[in-house]
């Protein structure tokens, strides 16, 4: 009755409600979810697969997400029958839950939990203020262990958390759920997003809700089109418990920006602001005839790490005198020796007449490497001496001038492209534009590198 006579409350009275109460009465709010969920966080209607909330920082994403699993698990098995809502329900009650009885029949659902790396995994969706651990009710878990990456409760349902980083690591679980935290952030998305849907088959209607601050990104646009894809969210300033100091703060800076609209209003943004590849120059130089060519050259920026990517792509002059870009056979997570024979592979696939690396990236070793995979490669070593956004201005030229097209659909090159600023800077997705500095340096020594000249005599 309290909880009920709370929701007329004016907030500028909570303070004082909350002082007349006893220490349980006041947890028994806290913890009463239904009452304070948002309308962004509700659970939607229908028989949807995927549950996309895009919203704005500290709009309580970590949070609906939490209480989402928790509802997941205290049905104690996927049947498809909706949660109930407020006020029924085991999720309404204050009991200790450990000694409350699983629905019948249940065997334990299968949950996965998902974030940019195990250890976010861990500090947020598990431990954080906001996490599992802080919204379960008394009772409910039986153990966490962070070293086995599973979170076990006592009526047999089981959380396992993965990084986004690793998509090998969800090849083979099986999952009634999942629960995926800032996707935009993850270094594989498109590999752990296959992966997590290969194994989301458990159960009678298996679900997934994607919890992020909208970023524009391929696979995000892609999930959102789908057609079981449901959508919710909201602002930041939705969150009545966000600090006043703190909202008038980011508002004071960002409010207005295309930036604040991301971040604070929870809008996903169509092209970056200052792109040098927005969405209308791509769709406007896509072509679906080829002319005959020329000349073939293969950009290659080396990866930085033995996790990060080799951006190989595969462009061509045409006898029209204008450049296109045929492929991206760039790859992920691969040993040295390995991306090399994929250089290798895409040369000869082609037949590429020269090969352009970056050698700011391994140097000699890059070179060692790719004649190690094959000896008769035609390279040519260059090395950056100015900014990646910087090198890319002149190639976006071509683009905006007629002179450069793209010969088919490049997702994740289109999405690194995008993410290229004016006047310096990349914004994602990922940290590093591998694919889209490989394509530069291939347009580069197409048609912008300076003209070798003629051998003459000098006279003395």
């Amino acid at each position: 009755p309290r909880i009920g006579a709370l929701s007329q409350e004016k907030v500028e009275d909570f303070g004082l409600a909350l002082q007349l109460m006893r220490g349980d009465e006041v947890r028994s709010v806290a913890q009463h979810w239904p009452h304070w969920r948002l309308d962004g966080q509700r659970l939607p209607p229908g028989d949807w697969r995927v549950w996309v909330m895009l919203a704005g920082r500290g709009f309580g994403k970590t949070r609906a997400g939490a209480e989402w699993v928790l509802e997941r698990v205290r049905e104690g098995v996927n049947t498809a029958v909706a949660p109930a809502e407020a006020g029924v329900g085991l999720n309404s009650g204050h009991q200790d839950v450990a000694t409350a009885p699983a629905c019948a029949g249940a065997t334990g659902v299968r949950i996965a939990l998902v974030a940019a790396t195990l250890d976010e995994a861990v500090r947020i969706m598990v431990e954080g203020p906001s996490g599992l651990l802080a919204c379960a009710l008394p009772g409910e878990v039986r153990d966490w262990s962070a070293a086995r990456r599973t979170l076990l409760f006592h009526n047999g349902a089981e959380v396992t958390i993965f990084s986004g980083a690793s998509p090998e690591s969800l090849r083979g679980p099986e999952h009634d759920f999942a629960w995926c935290d800032e996707l935009a952030k993850w270094e594989k998305p498109a590999e752990c997003w296959s992966n997590l849907q290969l194994g989301l088959r458990r159960g009678v209607l298996p679900r997934v809700l994607v919890t992020t601050t909208p970023r524009p990104g391929p696979v995000l646009e892609k999930i959102l089109a789908q057609p079981g894809t449901v959508r919710t969210g909201g602002a930041s300033r939705d969150n009545l418990f966000l600090p006043a100091a703190y909202l008038e703060a980011v508002e004071g800076l960002y409010a207005g920006t295309r930036l604040g609209a991301q971040e604070l209003e929870g809008v996903l943004l169509s092209d970056v602001e200052g792109s040098l590849w927005p969405k209308e120059l791509v769709a406007r130089c896509r072509v679906s005839v080829r002319p005959q060519f020329t000349r073939t050259v293969i950009g290659v920026d080396p990866p930085a790490s033995a996790n990060g990517t080799c951006g190989i792509v595969v462009c061509a002059r045409g006898a029209d005198g204008k450049a296109y870009v045929l492929g991206d056979a760039s790859v992920s997570s691969m040993s040295p020796e390995g991306w090399a024979r994929a250089v290798a592979h895409a040369a000869e696939t082609w037949r590429a007449d020269k090969i352009i690396v970056e050698k700011n990236q391994g140097g000699d070793m890059a070179a060692t490497v790719l004649r190690g995979a094959n000896a008769a490669l035609p390279l040519q070593m260059e090395h950056a001496s100015v900014g990646k956004s910087a090198r890319a201005e002149p190639v976006a030229f071509l683009f905006e001038r007629g002179e450069a097209y793209f010969a088919g659909t490049f997702a994740e090159l289109e999405a690194e492209l995008a993410g290229l600023v004016a006047g310096g800077g990349y914004q994602g997705p990922g940290h590093s534009p591998d694919r889209a500095d490989a394509m530069v340096w291939a347009l580069w020594a197409l048609m912008l590198a300076p003209k070798p000249s003629a051998p003459r005599i000098r006279m003395l």
